[in-house]
């Protein structure tokens, strides 16, 4: 890995070579949103940007409460673009589950998709409707490269067999993650990669998101209001090439009872649970 690195900056270098094509489509059974790498690494920017005009540091953590939408890759990116921590977190933790993470983690600020009723204290609280404008507005970051060893982002374990615990992630991370692009995905810069979890799990970003933007593929992921059922639907419609879900997934949509038919599906991916 290089002395000076950014795993933002490493995530987002395919903008350079394939602007205008897809890097994220978020999808429904009957909606496509999509944004390309051109619009993605510079609404991160300027997401980053708009961080440090807040009055965000490097090093502070924010946490992230967001639905599958576009903003919640733009919040995470825009971050670490400028060294900031942001921390994914499930939309589903009760008031009380959130106000715990916060007492552990004592982040500067929340990005949120809901009303937060519970007293924060002197943390800022930022409305997903607020961010999404900001990425659209004012001068773009630069990266900000450091020591590829320095903290980038935390996510919490599930806490299904003992209290949810905070794993810390070096920038090096996403660099480590290069011979699963061979060996583990067979993932190529065509490909179109579907991934039926939710942004706030290492698996979901890691294998939905920042591996094929690495290479410059398109990462497909269903919308926040997606149920299990349009899946066989999604699946085809989406001409996704790779499937990536947990194994409970995998269990619902055998017990459909409909024939699955999925001409471009190449390779499933199971992990998890």
């Amino acid at each position: 890995c290089p002395d000076l690195f950014n795993l933002a900056e490493y995530v987002l270098e395919s903008s350079y070579k394939n602007p205008t094509k897809n890097a994220l489509e978020i999808i429904s059974k009957f909606s496509n949103y999509s944004i390309s790498f051109e619009e993605l690494k510079s609404r991160v920017l300027k997401t980053g940007n708009a961080f440090i005009k807040l009055g965000l540091n490097p090093n502070d953590k924010i946490l992230l409460s967001l639905d599958n939408t576009v903003t919640f890759p733009i919040a995470y990116l825009g971050a670490i673009s400028v060294g900031i921590i942001p921390v994914p977190t499930s939309v589903s933790l009760t008031e009380y589950e959130l106000l715990e993470l916060v007492k552990i983690l004592e982040p500067e600020a929340i990005i949120t998709s809901r009303t937060v009723s519970i007293n924060l204290g002197t943390m800022k609280v930022i409305s997903e409707t607020e961010i999404k404008k900001l990425s659209f507005e004012g001068d773009e970051a630069n990266f900000e490269r450091g020591d590829p060893d320095r903290l980038a982002y935390i996510v919490f374990t599930s806490g299904t067999s003992n209290k949810p615990r905070a794993v810390l992630h070096a920038h090096r991370a996403i660099w480590a993650r290069q011979s699963m692009h061979t060996d583990w995905y067979a993932l190529k810069s065509n490909d179109r990669l579907l991934h039926a979890g939710a942004f706030n799990w290492t698996y979901t970003l890691g294998t939905g998101l920042l591996d094929p933007w690495s290479i410059g593929a398109t990462a497909i992921v269903l919308d926040h209001e997606s149920s299990l059922s349009d899946l066989p639907h999604i699946i085809k419609n989406s001409g996704a090439t790779l499937f990536a879900a947990v194994p409970g997934v995998y269990r619902r949509l055998l017990d459909q009872n409909e024939k699955l038919n999925f001409p471009k599906l190449r390779h499933c991916l199971s992990a998890g649970e």
